[in-house]
């Protein structure tokens, strides 16, 4: 039996597929629930999910209107606060235009739907849309990782096909005037900037559309187990597909160790749809 039409994609399922077509069918198609640590020790994985999503809550909630002040007072994990101070640092040129935090978008696409959820996105005075995503990971970041991340198409693709809903005032708006900037509150002086185009538009387009016709038609059974067994020691589904028990070191792991599974249980009812 095929996808079922209300399933909703975004940058984190489609990034597991193309990673591993298997632990999507197993995570998603599937909803196969196995009892695997995704990485050891499992007390420091565990922490930084913590501090992943503490930090993002903390700068949402100064982003709506909190004093950093009182922020400042109710942080008590000395690594999270000399985060949020360097935050308060790094966004101070962006608070004098219009933004907004935590942003949900969704819209129709390919008989099913795609989702984002802006960390940030803010219409600078030069009227040039910069979308702001917050890492939390304690390893230098490279370049080359954030380049090949889906997220990194699919957040400007979205805000391109949405742009007359989210910033109305945007007048003749150029793909070439959105750009993505990935900060690291571990690494403040190591922003990540990615320019889109006209080419990333198109690349976007045909990537995404591409992948989401391979997934629909797709029968349980035919989803191939990843080739680079290397991902599978931080795969919960290892020991179900026979790929090794132990799982992988913290350090030695390329993800930035932040809890998504948020999206998987949102109530998109509750979700305005933008239509065109």
């Amino acid at each position: 039996m095929p996808l079922d039409r209300d399933f909703v994609f975004s940058a984190n399922n489609l990034q597991d597929y193309l990673d591993c077509p298997r632990r999507f069918e197993l995570k998603y198609f599937l909803k196969q629930s196995w009892p695997a640590i995704t990485s050891h020790p499992v007390q420091e994985m565990e922490y930084k999910i913590q501090m992943g999503n503490c930090f993002h809550k903390i700068v949402h909630q100064f982003l709506s209107g909190i004093p950093g002040n009182v922020l400042d007072n109710s942080i008590d994990d000395p690594d999270l606060k000399g985060w949020f101070i360097k935050f308060q640092e790094f966004i101070k040129p962006y608070l004098n235009f219009p933004y907004f935090s935590e942003f949900t978008v969704t819209m129709p696409f390919e008989g099913f739907r795609l989702i984002a959820v802006f960390d940030f996105i803010t219409l600078t005075g030069s009227n040039k849309i910069i979308i702001g995503d917050w890492k939390t990971t304690t390893r230098n970041p490279k370049r080359e990782l954030y380049l090949q991340s889906l997220q990194s198409f699919l957040y400007p693709f979205m805000m391109f096909e949405n742009r007359d809903h989210i910033f109305s005032q945007v007048d003749k708006l150029r793909k070439e005037d959105i750009s993505m900037e990935y900060w690291f509150p571990a690494f403040p002086e190591k922003t990540i900037a990615l320019e889109y185009s006209s080419v990333s538009y198109a690349t976007s387009q045909e990537v995404f559309s591409s992948l989401i016709k391979e997934i629909a038609i797709k029968e349980p059974g035919s989803f191939d187990k990843t080739t680079n067994d290397k991902r599978c020691a931080y795969c919960q589904y290892r020991s179900l597909c026979e790929r090794g028990i132990q799982a992988g070191k913290v350090d030695d792991a390329e993800n930035e160790f932040e809890d998504d599974s948020g999206l998987d249980n949102l109530d998109f009812d509750q979700i305005e749809e933008i239509t065109f």
